[in-house]
């Protein structure tokens, strides 16, 4: 039996059980060369002879030899020996990206049941395998389709799973995929090759339906399916011409559903609104486009919309665009200031599957969403297809003044407060200094239902003392008392350093009008006087009043000596010169 962790027991532990008349690949970096197998032994043998290049073997298995300039095309393959990840790690092939530091870090995204058969250490990463009890074979196009369905469901559950950490993970779940076999290196840098090997290996193995049965529960989305709602999501953030058709036509079943949740919108449909003081179709058509700008639908939308409902009450067609536009411009004024209806709890939040029909002798099963934190990050998917930047998640920061973090693959954006967080102006600049990429400008309504999404979106992080009210305070003092200069008395000190901190009674004694503005230049606050002052009191700082004989009277606090020992900050403590206190 080989040893582990060596080309051939790789090899053997992959394809044990595959049919003799299929063909494995072989590929090799440097040449980009196919080498076609049918022989385990052969295979190895061939692997051992180039152990020193970047050698890969296929994920998938053929059924003939496609030659050595060719790989087997994906709808091609014919079965699969199990699933497979690949995770990078932050080095230096990949310093720019939002990366896990370790294999064990990346493997912290696997959910606890699905423990890898084996893991291969890359060099720069990590593949990670899951093979199954026996080859899975594909006698139909429909078998192929399915496989891929679940690899691409399982590559986006780590996909998911990474993100709510941070970290970048690409989904490479291609049936035409190689991935690098244990026993050669990684010498895509030359100068510093690395070797590929073993590093874990459990033994287990799986079938393809224990992987669908966790997916299903935890209701991965099927990523086709997901993809093409992400992308209806996002087009209706975009500003696209409108296109008059006469046979537009809005589902019956949203009609039903608007019907059912909006009296005024059942009045105006059936063109019943008493209280519409213009009676005529124009009228109606402008009581539509309200509804449809509250309800943040798209403008082309409203026009089919109206469309609808003229054909409905068989009025005469306006063909005229600028009548639309006039239309919508007016009920968008009109509805200025009204906060919008949402409708992101049907479009921005995934959609659970059609309920099946009804049928009296079966028990309605309760339709599986996805968990919170699963759905945040199917949220910031969808928010990264409108903004055209792969956001990994939205982060707040708790504390007295909470901050907010936009996690891309490769940088993180500050946001000091919730106004520029979801301020468009601000986000485009922030964006666009972080990725020297403009986004495009979004309408003002539409940018308030892309803005609920983001706060839908946001996963809090407690931020620490210093974003808490009394640790924010401790921290401004601890950096000011390290920075500044005490002075052993106040008397006779020129002005610059009258208001330095000093010593009365064994306790540091501080004036809030010099720490204000060491506060407001070196954290970037901007807090007055009064807000110091206060903070300094919720410390449990006791204000005093300083009279000497060469300066008037100043208001000091004394902190507490508990928190702020004297003798943490001065190289010495002198004895002061006698001051009275009041």
């Amino acid at each position: 039996m080989a040893e582990p962790g060596t080309p051939r027991w790789f090899l053997e532990e992959l394809f044990a059980g595959k049919p003799d008349e299929l063909y494995l690949l072989i590929w090799t970096l440097a040449d980009k060369r196919s080498r076609w197998f049918r022989d385990l032994d052969a295979a190895a043998s061939a692997v051992e002879a180039l152990a020193g290049q970047d050698v890969y073997v296929g994920v998938g298995l053929s059924a003939k030899d496609y030659g050595p300039s060719q790989r087997c095309p994906s709808e091609e393959i014919i079965g699969i020996v199990g699933l497979w990840a690949d995770f990078d790690l932050r080095s230096e092939a990949h310093p720019k990206k939002a990366l896990p530091a370790t294999i064990q870090d990346a493997l912290a995204i696997i959910p606890d049941p699905f423990t890898p058969t084996m893991v291969v250490a890359t060099g720069n990463g990590a593949h990670a395998w899951w093979l199954f009890k026996e080859p899975y074979l594909f006698d139909t196009d429909e078998e192929r389709r399915t496989a891929t369905r679940l690899i691409a469901r399982w590559q986006t559950l780590l996909r998911l799973n990474a993100a709510t950490r941070g970290w970048a993970f690409d989904r490479l779940a291609d049936l035409a995929r190689v991935l690098r076999i244990p026993g050669t290196v990684n010498a895509k840098d030359p100068a510093n090759p690395k070797p590929v090997t073993l590093f874990s290996h459990s033994g287990r193995r799986y079938n393809p339906s224990d992987f669908e049965d966790w997916l299903e529960e935890a209701a991965v989305p099927d990523p086709a399916a997901e993809q093409q709602a992400a992308r209806d999501w996002a087009e209706r953030f975009k500003d696209k011409p409108l296109v008059i058709n006469l046979n537009a036509r809005i589902s019956e079943e949203t009609i039903e559903r608007w019907i059912e949740a909006d009296l005024r919108f059942r009045n105006t449909w059936f063109r019943q609104r008493h209280d519409l003081h213009d009676q005529s179709q124009s009228g109606y058509d402008l009581a539509l486009a309200c509804f449809g700008i509250d309800a943040g639908l798209s403008e082309q939308r409203i026009v089919d919309l109206i469309i609808h409902h003229r054909a409905l009450h068989k009025q005469k067609h306006r063909t005229r665009l600028d009548y639309y536009q006039r239309t919508i411009a007016k009920a968008a004024r009109r509805t200025e200031g009204v906060d919008p209806v949402s409708i992101l709890q049907a479009t921005a939040a995934p959609e659970p599957p059609p309920a099946p029909p009804e049928d009296a002798s079966q028990p309605d099963e309760p339709v599986k969403q996805p968990d919170p934190v699963t759905t945040k990050a199917i949220l910031c998917e969808r928010i990264s297809r409108v903004l055209g930047i792969r956001i990994l998640r939205l982060v707040k920061v708790t504390g007295k003044e909470p901050t907010y973090q936009m996690q891309l693959e490769t940088t993180t954006i500050e946001f000091p407060n919730i106004g520029r967080f979801i301020d468009q102006t601000s986000v485009r600049l922030a964006i666009a200094s972080a990725t020297n990429r403009l986004i495009p400008k979004i309408k003002p309504k539409v940018w308030e239902q892309l803005v609920q999404t983001m706060l839908d979106a946001l996963t809090e992080t407690a931020g620490g003392d210093e974003t808490d009210f009394k640790g924010s305070i401790r921290m401004y003092i601890n950096q000011y008392l390290s920075d500044t200069g005490f002075i052993d008395t106040i008397e006779s000190q020129p002005a610059n350093a009258l208001r330095c901190p000093t010593v009365i009674d064994g306790r540091i004694a501080i004036c809030s009008s010099d720490l204000q503005p060491y506060v407001n230049r070196n954290f970037s606050q901007n807090l007055s006087v009064k807000a110091i002052a206060s903070m300094l009191a919720a410390i449990g700082a006791r204000n005093i009043t300083v009279k000497g004989k060469t300066f008037k009277p100043q208001s000091r606090w004394l902190l507490p000596v508990e928190e702020f020992d004297p003798a943490e900050f001065t190289i010495e403590t002198r004895r002061q010169e006698p001051a009275n206190a009041e």
